[in-house]
């Protein structure tokens, strides 16, 4: 039985601006900065590990049309490190990274094939004689709204038929921008024995036969791509298919809960952040992280100062970091506050005012300020319709919060 064994990986972005942390001290951005490129070498060198047969990459390998000269040369001295190891690559460019046509490249090693802008098909044999077919489209502009699937056509005879594709699976894409949409009933009846996806950077396996899989992005660029991020090795036969995923990503975001007991003195709190930090001590990895406190009273904690006092005792000597970007209190009695409203003597009006912000133009009309003022509007992500209800609860609970203060009702 026939059997090959291929790296799988997508979204690079190589050469990222990471513009939400450019006003980290320089020795962490400088990091982060290069963080893209430290996790594309590394999968280079589990590539050649491996002895993998080929590497396939499915979009945005750099972060923006203008792929810098820079970027470029490091793209280029990676595969250069997989042709003198035996591997081609196959690649597509995606929304991102999308071929801008009469604009110089840095030519790529004889290896590494770019496919054109039409569904094609580029044909291989491995060391052990079996036959591969990889089918896929480069992104000609940014935005490919319409389906290309239909263009997916079996062609020849084959061992296996590999399909390589940058886009949207229509009913889970809340978080991303659609683009080149398709569904899993559409693609697995194509007849090809995997689906290699790129643009959402979350790993996920979407169908197992055939497999279609998003391998994630190389390394996690904010809050939202948590946890380890890498490549993918696939060992595919005529009755199996076996995805492993190896994390390479130098810097992991992550998000911890510290439980603090009623009535807590501050040194509690000192000593369990301290006893936290320490168990990333040691690690090969950088983190980003966001600690939550669940607490049962705020105003002991005054997250600025803690957080400020958290940063700047930071070691920013060594070789990785452990950075706490984020600092927030999750009061533990919050589902006493969840209806606050509906026995106060604004009742009435706190309600109409909540659910008028529900809608979404509204919601923006009233936010718009923050979105034209130049020195914040750069930091503000995109909201999805989850992320706005979550703010609106958050916004609510706080309110009563400070009400109860007010009024006299904490004591």
């Amino acid at each position: 039985m026939k059997e090959i064994k291929f790296l799988h990986i997508a979204d690079l972005h190589l050469d990222s601006p990471f513009i939400g942390l450019s006003t980290l001290p320089q020795p962490l951005f400088s990091a982060v900065q290069e963080s893209t490129f430290q996790s594309l070498e590394r999968i280079i060198t589990i590539a050649i590990k491996e002895a993998v047969e080929f590497v396939l990459i499915a979009g945005d390998i750099y972060d923006s049309e203008d792929q810098s000269v820079r970027a470029q040369a490091r793209f280029s001295k990676e595969m250069k490190r997989l042709e003198q190891a035996g591997i081609k690559a196959f690649i597509i460019h995606g929304n991102h990274d999308f071929i801008e046509k009469h604009k110089e490249k840095l030519q790529l090693p004889g290896n590494v094939h770019v496919f054109s802008e039409q569904v094609e098909m580029a044909a291989m044999e491995t060391k052990n004689g079996a036959i591969v077919h990889i089918y896929g489209f480069s992104y000609g502009e940014r935005h490919i709204r319409a389906s290309r699937i239909n263009e997916y056509n079996k062609q020849g005879e084959a061992d296996f038929h590999i399909g390589l594709l940058h886009g949207s699976e229509l009913s889970s894409s809340e978080d991303h921008d659609v683009y080149a949409p398709f569904r899993i009933q559409e693609i697995t009846k194509k007849g090809f024995d995997y689906w290699a996806l790129g643009h959402i950077h979350k790993r996920q396996l979407l169908a197992e036969s055939p497999s279609v899989y998003y391998p994630g992005n190389i390394q996690g660029r904010n809050r939202k791509e948590s946890g380890g991020k890498g490549a993918s090795i696939v060992t595919l036969s005529a009755s199996n298919t076996t995805i492993d995923f190896i994390a390479t990503s130098p810097i992991i975001w992550e998000e911890v809960i510290i439980t603090l007991p009623e009535n807590s003195e501050l040194n509690t709190f000192y000593r369990e952040i301290t006893k936290l930090l320490a168990t990333y001590q040691g690690q090969s990895n950088s983190f980003f992280l966001h600690v939550i406190v669940q607490m049962a009273n705020k105003q002991k904690i005054n997250t600025t100062d803690w957080l400020q006092m958290l940063q700047e005792e930071t070691d920013l000597t060594g070789s990785t970091f452990i950075w706490v970007h984020k600092l927030t209190i999750e009061l533990t009695n919050q589902s006493d506050l969840k209806n606050w409203h509906e026995q106060h003597l604004a009742s009435k009006e706190i309600t109409q005012a909540f659910e008028k912000l529900q809608d979404e133009s509204a919601f923006y009309q009233t936010v718009e300020a923050l979105y034209f003022e130049s020195g914040v509007s750069r930091y503000l992500d995109d909201l999805s319709e989850e992320d706005r209800q979550l703010m609106l609860d958050a916004a609510l609970t706080e309110l009563g919060t400070v009400l109860k203060e007010v009024e006299g009702d904490e004591k």
